[in-house]
């Protein structure tokens, strides 16, 4: 890449922001969790555009509310057939107890030869 004199000058300032909110749903749901410090987070971006889009992205992951579950189901052949190689696999989950109708990404397998049962435990 040539030197020219603007990516000079971006690669000799000292520090850069990006940022992405306030958004009032993560503060009121974060509260004095949230980071409050106004020191810069060191990362590594070659310019403001990325590290401002991922500063959105992890706004977007922090907004929704997430919840964990644990379903048990019986034999395992469930369990044996997720393949974790290219992506993680992803279930719906349906709880009307709990009003859960949602995506949700497989976070833990468990197989049980024992007892012939996979348990996921989703996030979602």
């Amino acid at each position: 890449m040539p030197a020219s004199a603007s990516r000079i000058g971006f690669i000799t300032q000292a520090v850069r922001n990006a940022t992405a909110g306030p958004d009032g749903t993560v503060i009121a749901k974060y509260g004095d969790q949230a980071r409050d410090t106004e020191e810069p987070l060191e990362c590594f971006f070659d310019n403001v555009e990325d590290a401002e889009a991922v500063a959105a992205e992890r706004l977007a992951l922090l907004s929704p509310d997430r919840r964990r579950f644990v379903t048990e189901i019986s034999g395992t052949g469930t369990g044996e057939s997720l393949d974790f190689n290219m992506t993680a696999p992803t279930a719906r989950i349906i709880d009307s107890e709990k009003s859960a109708d949602l995506p949700a990404i497989v976070v833990e397998l468990g197989i049980d030869y024992e007892t012939d049962r996979s348990v996921l435990t989703t996030w979602g």
